[in-house]
């Protein structure tokens, strides 16, 4: 587990320290157990990246999956079978943020409500067999309470129609831009943001993310959907326009706990 104080974090790349993270010993604790499992403040936050714009996060208040694709396999399963799990969110229906099989299994094994933008949910209710009041049609600008969560839709701007997330737990507000261009987000803040720097989106960039960036003021920045020479360029924008904040380039299935407020 990587668990980051705001105090002393610092934009990764750019300070030119290469943080290595060594491969979990035999027999440590699977990933998810340990997400599911390791203590969190009111003010904390722990996630884990899988890849694109797939993450998990979960706060003291619950947890939610976005856009996972399918980047958790069958055999992943079974370490969520019975967790605490309030939804899993979808930003739109391009094939590296949503597959149905995925969102059929992971209600299967948690039960969580399956949300997210109206054309990709719409049809799940017809054929997927998950019962139609546990699929939830998120419309922008209505926000919708889902477990200890608000979580508020957001317009994004990308190939087809997509949404973003603003998720609220107690105090602590967190954002999700799924691989959309900028849109306009002073009116929301979020001490954590999930922020999108390009491949292989057609929309996102790090010029897009920063411009998110500014109007969120985040604490803490995750750089999610684009290459590492993009996730670089993020960071010293970032760096440069919003030095309060701290940039992390995860590593994927890896537990990270930071704080959010």
């Amino acid at each position: 587990m990587i668990r980051i104080d705001l105090v002393v974090a610092v934009i990764f790349v750019l300070a030119g320290l290469a943080v290595s993270i060594p491969p979990a010993p035999a027999g440590e604790t699977n990933v998810f157990d340990e997400f599911f499992s390791v203590p969190l403040t009111e003010d904390e936050a722990a996630f884990i990246y899988l890849g694109y714009s797939a993450v998990l996060v979960r706060t003291a208040k619950g947890a939610l999956i976005i856009d996972p694709a399918d980047l958790l396999r069958d055999e992943d399963m079974r370490h969520f079978q019975g967790k605490k799990v309030d939804a899993v969110l979808y930003t739109h229906g391009h094939g590296d943020h949503f597959q149905a099989a995925v969102a059929r299994n992971l209600f299967k094994a948690t039960g969580a409500s399956i949300c997210g933008e109206d054309s990709v949910i719409r049809p799940l209710k017809s054929w997927s067999g998950i019962p139609a009041g546990k699929i939830i049609s998120l419309t922008p600008g209505r926000s919708q309470a889902i477990g200890e969560f608000m979580i508020t839709p957001v317009r994004g701007t990308h190939v087809g129609p997509i949404i973003l997330f603003h998720i609220q737990a107690g105090g602590s507000g967190i954002f999700h831009g799924g691989d959309s261009a900028y849109v306009p987000l002073k009116n929301l803040k979020a001490g954590l943001a999930f922020l999108p720097a390009g491949d292989p989106s057609p929309t996102a960039s790090p010029d897009d993310a920063l411009k998110m960036a500014l109007d969120l003021r985040p604490a803490v920045i995750v750089a999610m959907h684009g290459s590492d020479s993009q996730y670089r360029q993020l960071a010293a924008k970032v760096k440069t326009a919003l030095p309060a904040a701290s940039v992390l380039i995860p590593q994927t299935m890896k537990v990270n706990v930071v704080k959010v407020r």
